[in-house]
């Protein structure tokens, strides 16, 4: 009778045991799971994911032949420049601080700089993530996110000793008003399948242009918003074309009708026949005070890659609470040079011709060129001051240089160690000295 009562509870131990762990294989896809790190029942968690304190670490694993593929399809579009083209997504394990996200998209960032990077053999690539790209595929993660955000890009700080331009430009653009991404620093490291991370380097995490950064920055997320591309971003009358304005967070939709308002009213012949009932009509549909005040910071800080020197790079959003298109900055990685692929835009403006109608239309009116410069005035002894740019450098350098230091010359794009990081910091220091003299100079 013993017997038969201890072979019955050995039993029920067993059942027991094998049902624990029934239940753990069916967590266990998606074990890491927490409404508060992974749903979209959340807030944005924007000091968790931009935290402003430190360098992050994320990790993206891969198996061997998903790598493999990433390549494969990456190397085909740099070999014909495809720019036009998306890279494909492949699935990846993503993981921040021991938690782990599962079959995130991640996929490279085709361009002309990294093609470049691609060819070379220089495996600091740009990524972008999205964490719900395979949800069909796997219901356990339907719209899956990363505290609160759905997608975003990995920049790996191409052309750039400091490693600092971009997340910097874009902060001063905010803290000045002008609509932008937010930006933080995280080291990379990828599994490509064997079980080893390597370290792809230091990069510069950037809030993606979706309805989140919008409804952050307008408090609304609802009206049209346009990626502005090739000639028809100018606005020139011989080079528009409204297709170069693809659409972004409306992509149900293919009207563009605010664009060609906006265009008719900036080509109007009542500009010179006119020009106070012109002004009247583009400040009915566009954010003129707005757009001063982005080329008041874009100018003092010197960014030749934007509107003036390069087609695109930048968006437009019709923001809903007043009607106006209001101007989103896009790209910032060649901030803080006195030279690049073009001269930068001067203070005055008065060089820019007229295939650049917004600047060349708009500084020529002295209303216009007043407001300008009480940006220039503000910004400069506000936000761009000696004092405040030596003490972001300084957190900044301490930031960025352990993780530069560890970086190998295969993931790199500081140009010649280390102490190439050091001395750029030095002259991003003197540019900021030349630049505060310059502007001084210009408003006297």
């Amino acid at each position: 009778m013993i017997l038969q009562i201890k072979n019955t509870a050995l039993v029920g131990i067993l059942f027991l045991f094998i049902t624990a762990c029934q239940k753990e294989e069916l967590v266990s896809p998606t074990k890491d799971w927490r409404e508060n790190t992974h749903s979209n029942l959340v807030e944005r968690n924007y000091e968790k994911v931009f935290d402003q304190t430190r360098v992050n670490r994320i990790d993206i694993v891969l198996t061997e032949s998903e790598f493999s593929d990433m390549q494969a399809n990456f190397g085909a579009l740099a070999s014909s420049n495809d720019t036009q083209t998306n890279p494909e997504y492949f699935s990846c394990d993503f993981f921040f601080n021991g938690i782990q996200w599962y079959d995130v998209g991640v996929r490279y960032k085709g361009n002309s700089s990294s093609f470049e990077s691609f060819k070379t053999g220089n495996g600091k690539l740009p990524f972008k993530l999205d964490f719900d790209e395979f949800e069909d595929t796997n219901t356990d993660i339907e719209d899956q996110r990363f505290f609160g955000f759905g997608q975003l890009s990995l920049h790996p700080n191409f052309n750039d000793n400091s490693q600092l331009r971009e997340k910097l430009a874009l902060d001063l653009y905010r803290d000045f008003g002008v609509p932008a991404s937010m930006t933080s620093f995280y080291e990379v490291y990828v599994d490509k399948g064997n079980g080893t991370p390597v370290y792809f380097g230091l990069y510069t995490l950037v809030e993606d242009f979706t309805p989140d950064l919008l409804e952050r920055q307008f408090l609304t997320n609802s009206g049209n918003s346009y990626e502005a591309q090739n000639g028809g971003s100018k606005f020139y009358q011989d080079q528009f074309e409204l297709s170069d304005f693809i659409p972004k967070t409306n992509q149900t939709t293919t009207l563009n009708e605010d664009i060609q308002e906006l265009f008719d009213v900036v080509n109007s012949s009542l500009r010179t026949t006119d020009p106070e009932q012109w002004k009247q009509s583009l400040e009915s549909v566009f954010d003129v005070e707005g757009f001063l005040k982005y080329l008041a910071v874009n100018n003092s800080i010197q960014n030749w890659d934007t509107y003036g020197n390069k087609r695109g790079n930048y968006y437009l959003y019709h923001d809903p609470a007043d009607g106006l298109l209001k101007w989103v900055v896009r790209a910032a990685n060649e901030a803080f040079k006195s030279e690049g692929n073009e001269a930068p835009v001067s203070l005055s403006m008065l060089e820019v011709t007229t295939d650049w109608p917004l600047i060349n239309y708009l500084i020529r009116i002295p209303e216009y060129e007043s407001s300008y410069k009480g940006y220039l005035s503000s910004f400069s002894n506000t936000i761009f001051t000696a004092t405040k740019m030596d003490k972001l450098y300084n957190k900044y350098q301490q930031f960025v240089t352990p993780s530069s230091t560890n970086e190998s010359s295969n993931y790199s794009h500081i140009d010649g160690g280390i102490s190439a990081l050091e001395s750029e910091f030095v002259a991003l220091k003197a540019h900021t000295y030349q630049r505060l003299s310059e502007i001084e100079a210009y408003l006297d």
